[in-house]
Formats: C-alpha cells, sequence, structure tokens
C-alpha cells in the first residue's frame, strides 16, 4: 500500500467522524482550564498551569514569551551561570503564534494544543485505517485510544502517602496519574510539544511500515524530515526510534531468513537527514556547561515494574494477548502488526534503559498498546459475540472499569488544584506586577534572589534570571533551593549578608509573602539594599 492509497481508503464521513471526536477532546482537554480562569480570585492571576508536571509550565512560558519579545533562541533565565542559548524549535513555533496574534503565553500555550488535536487525529486515524479495513473497527480504535488508560487511579492512596511522590529511592506514584508520555488523553490534555512529539513518532514508524511494503525512498525521506524535527525538541527520542527500527530490521531478517539491505537503505536515510538535531545536541552537551549540567540533572527514572503495569492496567493484560493471537492467526508475517509488536515490546524495554531520562521515552508507547489490545477485543467478540450480548451491560462497566477510571482523574484533579488553589495555579497580583516592574526597568542580565517558588514563575513573566527556580534548568539545584531558606531564615551580620549576594552575583532582592514564611530576616533595615519596587506584600530590594 502507498501513502496516497491509504488516504484514498478513508472516506469523507470518517474524517467527519475525526473531526467531530477532535471537538470533543477539545472541549473535553479545555474546560478544567476555562474553568479555573473563570474562578480566578479578585487579588490574583490566572497561570492555566496543570496539575501534572506543575513546575514545568513556566519554563514552558518563558520560552514562548521570549520569542513573542522577539529572541528566537532560548536563553535560560532559570541559570545564572553563562551559557549558548537553545534552539528549541516547538517553543520557537509556539512563540511566534504568540507575537503574530499578540497571545500571552499561557493562551498561545493551549491554542497550539487544540490546533495540534485534530492533526493528532488525523494522523492517528490514518495509522489506524493502515491496519483496520472495517470502518466501525477503525471508529472503535481512535476513540479507543482517545480515552483508554491505565489503573493508577486505584493506587490514588499513594498520592496521600507519600505527597512529594519520590521516596524511599523511587517514584511512587503510578505514571498514568502524572506522567503526560504514559498515554494519549494526558498527552492531549497536557502540552503541545508532546503531541507534536507523538504526531511525528506515528508518522515515523507508519512510513517505515509503508516503506517496508513499497521500498519507495521517499517515504524514507519524509521519514527522515519527521525525525529531524522531532530530535530538535525532543532528543529523548533518539535512542527509542532507532532502537525500534533497528530491531524491526532484525525481526524481519530472521523472519525472512535474508538481509533486508532495502531496510537498512532506509534506516541509513532516516538517520542522515535526522543527524543535525542529533549533533546538534552532542554538540551543546560538549560545548556548552549548562546544557551538560542540566543533561546530568535532567533526572526521570520509570517507575517499578509492578507500579507501571498497574500505569497500563488492561493495556497490558490485553496487548499480551493481542501479540499471541496474531502469532496464532499467523498475522506477524505483515509487515503492518510486525511492526506494531516490535514497537510495543522494543519501547516498553527501553523504558528500563540505562539512562537518566527513562520514563521520557515513554511518549507514544500508548498507541501500540491500544492497537494490540483492540486486535484481542475484537477477536474475543468474534468469538463470544452472542454471549457478550447478552450480558452487554456487564461487559460495558467491566471495560469502563479496566480502561477509563485515570481518564477521570486526569480531569477531576486539576478542578480540585484550581479549587484549592494550590501550587501555582493562581499567582498574587502584587507578584506579578513586580515582575512586570523587573522586566521593564531591570537590566536583561539582572540575577533575582527569592524563594524557589517565586524563583520558578520570575523567568516565565519577568524574563529576568532566577537564582534558583527549577530542578532541572537550574544548575546544583539541590543545593540552591536550601540556600533561600537559610538566607531568609534570620538576621546576621550584615556583612555577611552581603558578601552571600555579591558572591552569587545577585542584582535584586524579591521579599514576599515566600520569603516571609522562612523566618524573620528583614530586608527594610539593611543597608546594602534599596527599595526600588513595593505593591502590598511585595518588595524588590536593588543590591548596592
Amino acid at each position: 500500500m502507498t501513502f496516497k492509497q491509504l488516504i484514498s481508503s478513508v472516506t469523507k464521513s470518517e474524517w467527519v467522524f475525526v473531526g467531530i471526536l477532535s471537538l470533543i477532546l477539545i472541549i473535553l482537554t479545555t474546560a478544567p482550564v476555562v474553568y479555573g480562569f473563570l474562578i480566578t480570585p479578585e487579588d490574583k492571576i490566572f497561570t492555566a498551569m496543570h496539575f501534572v508536571s506543575a513546575d514545568d509550565w513556566f519554563v514552558y512560558y518563558s520560552a514562548i514569551n521570549q520569542v513573542r519579545e522577539g529572541n528566537w533562541l532560548y536563553h535560560n533565565y532559570f541559570s545564572s551561570l553563562e551559557h549558548t542559548p537553545l534552539f528549541w524549535s516547538s517553543w520557537i513555533a509556539i512563540g511566534l503564534l504568540a507575537r503574530i496574534f499578540d497571545l500571552s503565553g499561557p493562551a498561545a500555550f493551549h491554542l497550539a494544543r487544540i490546533l495540534l488535536i485534530p492533526i493528532f487525529l488525523a494522523t492517528a486515524y490514518l495509522f489506524i485505517a493502515y491496519l483496520f479495513t472495517e470502518v466501525k473497527q477503525r471508529k472503535l480504535s481512535l476513540t479507543f485510544l482517545s480515552f483508554s488508560s491505565g489503573l493508577g487511579v486505584f493506587l490514588i492512596y499513594r498520592l496521600a502517602v507519600y505527597p512529594q511522590n519520590f521516596a524511599k529511592g523511587y517514584f511512587q506514584w503510578p505514571m498514568d496519574l502524572w506522567v503526560p508520555d504514559i498515554n494519549t488523553f494526558l498527552t492531549l490534555f497536557t502540552s503541545p510539544h508532546f503531541i507534536a512529539g507523538t504526531i511525528l513518532i506515528l508518522l515515523i514508524f507508519l512510513l517505515t511500515s509503508l516503506f517496508a511494503e513499497s521500498k519507495r525512498y521517499s517515504y524514507a525521506v519524509f521519514s527522515g524530515l519527521c525525525g529531524l524535527v522531532l530530535f530538535s525538541f525532543h532528543p529523548f527520542q533518539v535512542i527509542k526510534i532507532f532502537a525500534v527500527i533497528l530491531s524491526f530490521i532484525v525481526v524481519v531478517a530472521l523472519a525472512s531468513k535474508k538481509i533486508p539491505w532495502h531496510l537498512f537503505g532506509y534506516c541509513l536515510t532516516f538517520g542522515l537527514i535526522s543527524s543535525p538535531s542529533v549533533f546538534y545536541y552532542i554538540w551543546m552537551v560538549n560545548n556548552d556547561f549548562l546544557t551538560f549540567i542540566r543533561t546530568i540533572q535532567n533526572i526521570n527514572p520509570t517507575t517499578p515494574l509492578y507500579l507501571t503495569l498497574v500505569s497500563f492496567g488492561g493495556l497490558f493484560i490485553f496487548a499480551v494477548l493481542g501479540i499471541y493471537l496474531l502469532d496464532k492467526q499467523k498475522k506477524l508475517s505483515d509487515y503492518r502488526y510486525l511492526l506494531v509488536v516490535v514497537w510495543a515490546v522494543v519501547q516498553f524495554m527501553v523504558l528500563y534503559a540505562p539512562v537518566n531520562y527513562q520514563r521520557r521515552m515513554a511518549l507514544g508507547i500508548h498507541f501500540p498498546l491500544a492497537i494490540l489490545t483492540l486486535v484481542s477485543l475484537f477477536t474475543l467478540y468474534q468469538l463470544y459475540q452472542l454471549q457478550i450480548k447478552k450480558h452487554l451491560t456487564t461487559v460495558i462497566v467491566v471495560g469502563l472499569l479496566l480502561f477509563l477510571p485515570s481518564t477521570f482523574f486526569a480531569m477531576s484533579a486539576d478542578i480540585m488544584v484550581f479549587n484549592q488553589g494550590r501550587e501555582l495555579s493562581y499567582l498574587e497580583k502584587d507578584l506579578y506586577h513586580g515582575m512586570l516592574w523587573l522586566k521593564k526597568n531591570s537590566e536583561s542580565s539582572a540575577v533575582i534572589f527569592s524563594d524557589v517558588k517565586t524563583g520558578n514563575v520570575l523567568p516565565a513573566y519577568a524574563l529576568r534570571t532566577s537564582y534558583v527556580g527549577h530542578a532541572v534548568e537550574t544548575p546544583y539545584f539541590n543545593q540552591r533551593k536550601k540556600e533561600p531558606v537559610w538566607f531568609f531564615q534570620a538576621n546576621r551580620d550584615q556583612e555577611i549578608e552581603k558578601n552571600f549576594l555579591t558572591n552569587r552575583e545577585i542584582d535584586y532582592v524579591l521579599y514576599g509573602p515566600r520569603e516571609q514564611q522562612h523566618g524573620n530576616y528583614n530586608p527594610f533595615v539593611k543597608d546594602y539594599l534599596k527599595p526600588v519596587f513595593s505593591s502590598g506584600s511585595v518588595t524588590i530590594f536593588k543590591v548596592i
């Protein structure tokens, strides 16, 4: 089959279905954010952050707002170290959206997410149409892919027992509750760069399978271009993509008992075209000290195996059954199904590869697991159709419990966060105005000292450097996060305090409610500080 034939196999009514499902998903994934905006307290501003990856939103907003201001390369305002600005393609695109339409960072972020949802569903539907010929199966497959999740919600008590998530040497929460890479709904719900990454992954593997059938090198070229773009903003995916493609080639060679030279040619073409992005990051790691530090600090281990299996839940069980059924039905000789099986198995294995960003390689794994699960469900329906119809209500209830509960949690968690005003979902207007003052009146190279939570949001709105603000972006974070606690805890000899700030090249001290909570430090009596901004409970001092 060719790509053109594949597109032609999808009818107009099917595309209408994709459009309707896109609209439903846009409404469902946007409703909590709209709700959070509508209940914004009068003395605060809404940040539109999610329960998932709470500290990362302001990194994204900082990148978007920098492009909005005309700076295309990402300057890491979470670090006071000198560094080489980063070419970060996904946020450049969204930043241009903000610049062209004069949107705020959060508005551009969610607009991009909304625009990418129908593109993702169209791409996924093409892949599904490649695997299933019956229209009913195609539509059911896309719906199942869009909403299915794991069983982590049944271990929700762990969020209370381990409120910081990381404890006893590993992450304690099931990943389907907080890792956006783990399933489609969380991906669509969370961030545009995850959606864009998944779209490109789907295209790469779809083109791989089409090439295996047709031997058209134009597919290798287009796949390589997808890899070039994907690796330019998601270098975590390099190992996984090449592992799946190479494993597919090996399995084909073993099955056919001959070397598939055309697939090696495909892999070589893909590698050559996508390599500039790979070499760019290799160069950055070796030539920019901050990038090297960020790489070391970007620790994202996969949860222990039993929690990972719970995170996939029924998907894992039925995917295994799906592999067995495909083998029994002699369908693994078909490149289409063989690739899906290799993809699922290899990607699950790389989740435990000896690298520090394991779970970041989970992006896209939901697709092959969902497809293999559907192979099981469609086969079981054909075998036990009468019994299923007889007990249809029970089957539906069991199915919802097996495949849907964590999807409900994703939406309810955000609503809870907004209702309770937790984390950084809302910022005090005094703090917001202070950050805008810094953006307008301080030097572009200014470094601001504050509590770590304040430091997390400051680079997004002030576009100025916070001394400490993010576990990955801030170098030596584990040490630096202790310093504001020590500094604001008590009044000490002023010479010691001033040396502390000058040795760290601090230009401003931001003193607000979070800083006041650390102790009885009184900046208003310090000879080395000059108040330059004040609004309510927030005062900004210049170090003199």
